[in-house]
Order: structure tokens, then C-alpha cells, then sequence
């Protein structure tokens, strides 16, 4: 899969990288984050659709583990709390959606 990504919205973070793609309103709608190291615990208020695009590891979605890697989905309900670990790294799509 090749994505054109935008270096201008390209923001280093705790985890790796993130970049913003694109949004409504001020919200985020779609984001690709390269994640070298765990992410953190989080939530948000919409629904989140992730896409594995390379690398692999598991994403924690409450109490659930769900083992990942290229080609995966995984849909994270509203206000659960999730993140990341890569094995090794791994590169995501996040698609957010309202109730």
C-alpha cells in the first residue's frame, strides 16, 4: 500500500511520529502515526477505525489485547481507553467517526 503522506502536518510525539491528513471543523478525521516505542493510555469521544499499514504489534483496546500487523483493522468504540504497542515499529491509519 503507498500512502502520500503531508510532511507539513508531520508532528513528533512520545510514541514516534504523527500527521494530521485530514479534518472537519477543527477535529481530526484521518491521521497516520509511525509509533517506534509504546503509545499511551487514551480515549476519545468518536469512534476510531485503525488500519495496520506496516510493522505489527498489539493495540489495547480496554481489557482486550488484539495482536495486529500489516493488513489488520481494529475498531475502537467511543470513551474506551486504548494504545499501542509496536513490535518493532508500526505504521497506522486512524479514520475517527461520531456515535
Amino acid at each position: 500500500m503507498v500512502i502520500n503522506r503531508n510532511p507539513l502536518s508531520h508532528r513528533k510525539t512520545s510514541f514516534g511520529f504523527m500527521e494530521l491528513l485530514a479534518e472537519a471543523d477543527g477535529k481530526p478525521l484521518v491521521e497516520f502515526l509511525h509509533f517506534a516505542r509504546n503509545g499511551r493510555s487514551h480515549s476519545h469521544d468518536e469512534w476510531e477505525v485503525v488500519r495496520v499499514t506496516a510493522g505489527g504489534g498489539k493495540i489495547m483496546v480496554g481489557e482486550e489485547v488484539v495482536e495486529v500487523r500489516a493488513g489488520d483493522t481494529c475498531r475502537i468504540p467511543p470513551h474506551t481507553s486504548h494504545w499501542m504497542e509496536p513490535d518493532g515499529t508500526m505504521d497506522i491509519l486512524i479514520s475517527y467517526f461520531e456515535e
